[in-house]
């Protein structure tokens, strides 16, 4: 079949374009989402999808062997082109799909749902998708659910076009600027009205100093950024203004990062452009400084982002991979042993089929909140997978790990009320031991661990197995 385009079709797909998400590698902000509706709605398959020209492609995946489509047998296509959110019960009795090749083929798509994702000007790029191979409904506080997830995504969206349009305003100005500095040295005196009314528009605070450090000039949007008039700032040394330990008297080629001080003493993280030339034979500096507050904010926040679980809050498995050769670093050094215990919940599927993903996912939370209350401060705890978790605990004796672990299991055993009903689980702990002289990779020493607790599941469940030993060949 031939897919109908929208209205704004050009202007969709030069947003699409301009966000530069396409053929590019998975990224864990999208692809925790995609993991989470299939949890949520219990289904096997889910997307984020964009739509290209001609093709639907996928920047996440769960259940998925492809990593796009033609476009005219995208269900997606027609969320973009209707605008609003797209349930499918059963696409064979829809006559849009009932020919889509992947719907006739055994075992395809018979439930679709898909949620748009907007541009900040509203263009719809894509959309967040559900799938199952059985003909199903969407109840609204699934839909709901949906809705919310898909908001996340959009809000990564919006946050990436705003970091495009500011590399943008950054580049066009810096480009503007750089080419005044190549002029400036041979046509200052003719061109200083221009230049004035640049840097008195600029979005970056502009400065001039004489050798001694002196402020010569000082436009509006230092004014903003440092509190200090212009005719306060005139004639006053910057060390006295914002730089107390002044700043470097060479040119420097990029942009140096560092802090400056507000007139009330707040101080701010900027980066700072510095050229040198000379007036009448006088030299002279001038600086450009860009308040990069928001940017570090920023950048903070994805990083935290990427290595918290989004439903816990715990360290994710990305935090683990992190911490975990630091600590066994750590022990190579202090030869202080390390213990790991994976956990992994027995019958949290029976919480999930009786009382809902909801409920799971409430049991979920209060199950990592019991595990920080029970371990010691410097101890980790991360959420593996699912209802699997890892504890690390540094600078244990060899008899020490064995005891906590039957008091993780006392602790995930009390009953959780919640909505009305009583939700209990019991977990199985695999316990591995690492010391300074194992030969082992933190992957091998996860594996062993892993292994000791379905020993403990096949010995039944509630119970706890202490790894093999590794070897201990490593080089002292």
């Amino acid at each position: 079949m031939s897919h109908l385009l929208p209205p704004n079709e050009t202007a969709r797909l030069a947003a699409l374009n301009e966000l530069a998400l396409l053929d590019t590698p998975n990224e864990p902000v999208f692809d925790r989402i995609t993991r989470l509706v299939t949890v949520l709605l219990g289904v096997p398959k889910s997307t984020i999808s964009l739509i290209d020209t001609d093709r639907q492609w996928f920047k996440s995946q769960v259940g998925m062997a492809v990593s796009e489509t033609p476009r005219d047998v995208a269900f997606c296509a027609y969320t973009v082109l209707e605008d609003e959110p797209l349930v499918v019960e059963d696409a064979q009795q829809d006559a849009r799909f009932v020919t889509n090749p992947y719907v006739m083929t055994p075992g395809g798509i018979r439930f679709y749902a898909g949620i748009p994702l907007r541009s900040s000007q509203g263009l719809v790029l894509g959309s967040l998708c559900a799938m199952d191979s059985q003909p199903r409904s969407l109840s609204d506080q699934e839909k709901a659910a949906m809705q919310d997830l898909a908001d996340i995504v959009i809000g990564e969206i919006h946050l990436r076009e705003r970091l495009i349009n500011e590399q943008k305003i950054r580049a066009a100005t810096q480009q503007a600027l750089t080419a005044l500095h190549q002029s400036l040295e041979q046509r200052i005196e003719q061109r200083t009205r221009e230049l004035n009314l640049v840097i008195e528009s600029a979005y970056d605070a502009y400065l001039s100093v004489d050798e001694q450090g002196r402020v010569l000039d000082w436009n509006h949007a230092a004014e903003t950024m440092f509190g200090w008039r212009r005719k306060e700032a005139l004639t006053r040394p910057i060390t006295s203004l914002m730089f107390p330990d002044g700043i470097t008297s060479d040119d420097v080629a990029m942009p140096v990062t560092g802090e400056a001080l507000r007139r009330d003493g707040v101080r701010l993280p900027v980066e700072v452009r510095l050229k040198r030339f000379e007036v009448n034979g006088r030299p002279r500096r001038s600086l450009f400084i860009h308040d990069i507050t928001e940017r570090q904010q920023l950048e903070r926040l994805r990083d935290q982002q990427a290595r918290e679980d989004v439903l816990t809050r715990l360290p994710n498995r990305r935090a683990l991979d992190e911490r975990l050769p630091e600590a066994m670093a750590r022990v190579r050094r202090t030869l202080a042993p390390l213990a790991v215990l994976f956990l992994d919940l027995d019958g949290f599927k029976r919480i999930n089929d009786q009382h809902g993903h909801a409920m799971g996912d409430e049991l979920l939370r209060d199950i990592a909140s019991r595990l920080q209350r029970t371990v010691r401060e410097t101890d980790f705890v991360a959420r593996w997978a699912g209802d699997e978790f890892v504890v690390l605990l540094e600078g244990v004796t060899s008899d020490a790990p064995e005891p906590l672990a039957h008091k993780l299991i006392e602790v995930i055993e009390e009953p959780l009320s919640a909505g009305g009903v009583t939700l209990q689980v019991s977990t199985s702990i695999g316990v591995a031991l690492f010391v300074h002289d194992a030969a082992e990779t933190p992957q091998e020493l996860l594996k062993r661990a892993d292994e000791a607790m379905y020993n403990a599941k096949r010995a039944g469940k509630a119970r706890i197995a202490l790894a093999r030993p590794a070897d201990t060949s490593a080089p002292h």
